[in-house]
């Protein structure tokens, strides 16, 4: 009996271990590190009611939020998220091919906000400045990656005003 409890206990081991998520990785297998990191996203004013603030999130999960005009919160705001968040953001990076990316996408148009990424890691720093987006050649991979860093980051709360953009300049 111990051995058929032993290779029943060893096959529910494994069926366990199957079930466990998997740390993310690069494209090439490699595992996504968090030493060191900075991710942060800056958007810009425009000619209109764009929402000005500044985004960080480091690779510990700590949240720095600035906001500067067209926003419910003006000033520094602070929040921690899950490592794990912080892991699928660099792994959604890498998929894309972020330090593959030119340096800015630039159309030629005016008075749209500028929104620009940057990615510090081990020491390493690439950014990338999107002004008018795959209008300007940019892949909308990079969008959507712009996107992504704030519903990790969680801007939303401090940038929309009972769920709605914000029309008006707060008094400070």
């Amino acid at each position: 009996m111990g051995f058929v409890h032993a290779v029943a206990g060893f096959a529910a081991a494994l069926a366990l271990a199957a079930c466990a998520p998997l740390a993310p990785t690069t494209p090439e297998g490699n595992p996504v590190t968090q030493t060191n990191v900075v991710i942060s996203l800056a958007r810009s004013a425009c000619y209109g009611f764009c929402p000005i603030y500044t985004v960080a999130i480091t690779g510990e999960g700590d949240v720095t939020y600035v906001g500067h005009g067209f926003v419910n919160v003006v000033g520094e705001q602070r929040a921690t998220i899950p490592r794990a968040d912080v892991a699928h953001l660099l792994a959604r990076f890498d998929a894309i091919g972020f330090d593959a990316l030119r340096n800015e996408y630039r159309a030629s148009i005016t008075d749209i906000p500028t929104y620009t990424i940057a990615l510090e890691r081990n020491g390493r720093r690439k950014v990338v400045v999107d002004y008018g987006g795959p209008g300007a050649g940019m892949p909308a991979s990079v969008r959507a990656l712009e996107d992504e860093i704030d519903r990790v980051a969680g801007t939303a709360r401090w940038v929309l005003r009972d769920g709605q953009p914000v029309r008006t300049r707060p008094a400070h």
